[in-house]
């Protein structure tokens, strides 16, 4: 299962695809904190895809609605507001996290 591929006819009429990075997720579910995922940026939305178990879940994300994104020797860090906290990507087999960071950081303003 390919999360880090979505069809551009997923996206919106003015939206075009940005970097993106796809590894292991960590986000506690149930007992589970890790997990196959992807996150995608488009210049309009983070997307993030998930294997959960061999089912395919998709979240998506307005800019407006990230709180911090960084990486350090740990991984790649996604800050949400109150409830959702952060989601850690580790393990990186595709995708450039620096590239990642620079352009959500642009686009968080």
């Amino acid at each position: 299962m390919s999360l880090i591929n979505i069809s551009e006819s997923e996206l919106y009429p003015t939206e075009s695809f940005g970097p993106a990075v796809e590894g292991t997720l960590i986000y506690n579910v149930q007992g589970q904190a890790e997990w196959e995922g992807a996150f995608i940026t488009t210049n309009e939305r983070l997307i993030m895809n998930v294997n959960m178990n061999g089912e395919a879940y998709r979240r998506v994300f307005d800019y407006k609605d990230i709180k911090d994104v960084y990486q350090n020797e740990h991984g790649l860090f996604i800050e949400f507001p109150e409830g959702m906290g952060k989601i850690a990507l580790v393990e990186t087999k595709t995708g450039n996290e620096e590239t990642f960071v620079e352009y959500v950081k642009k686009k968080l303003g």
